[in-house]
């Protein structure tokens, strides 16, 4: 009973930490510091994204009802260099949200950690790996392709 308790809470709290996400997020794009993060990048090669799953992960997410969260990052046929641009840019946007949001969990896994609420904690870690993480390692995967078709 209280995993499910735990379960409940973990899932409550991913959604608290997407909506600090956006909040932290608009506050901080119009900081000169902001256009740096853009260029940021975890994984430098495409043999670790593949490792991971990243584009299973992209293609689960492009498949589920999670593609309904954020509409403005859809690909057309013939998208003009304008187009691509304004999808990089909100790329960068929902990739620095997930990443505020992964950081505002850690918070309460290393609280419950210090509470000796391992399982809680764990539980913590596996949401927020799979709805924070995985989508700003996502988020900056396919920014890297977008990336490469302006370069040519």
């Amino acid at each position: 009973m209280i995993i499910l308790v735990y379960f409940l809470n973990a899932i409550v709290l991913t959604f608290i930490s997407w909506t600090i996400g956006l909040l932290i997020n608009n506050a901080i794009k119009q900081r000169t510091f902001y256009k740096n993060l853009s260029h940021f990048s975890f994984i430098k090669n495409d043999f670790t994204n593949k490792i991971l799953g990243l584009s299973i992960f992209g293609w689960i997410i492009k498949n589920s009802f999670f593609k309904l969260f954020n509409q403005k990052l859809k690909f057309k046929k013939g998208m003009s260099r304008k187009d691509l641009e304004s999808i990089r840019s909100e790329m960068v946007y929902a990739e620095i949200g997930h990443l505020i949001g992964f950081l505002f969990i850690l918070v309460f896994i290393f609280i419950k950690i210090g509470n000796g609420q391992y399982t809680y904690a764990l539980l913590l870690l596996g949401f927020n790996i799979i709805f924070n993480l995985y989508p700003t390692l996502l988020q900056q995967y396919n920014k890297k392709r977008v990336d490469n078709i302006l370069k040519r």
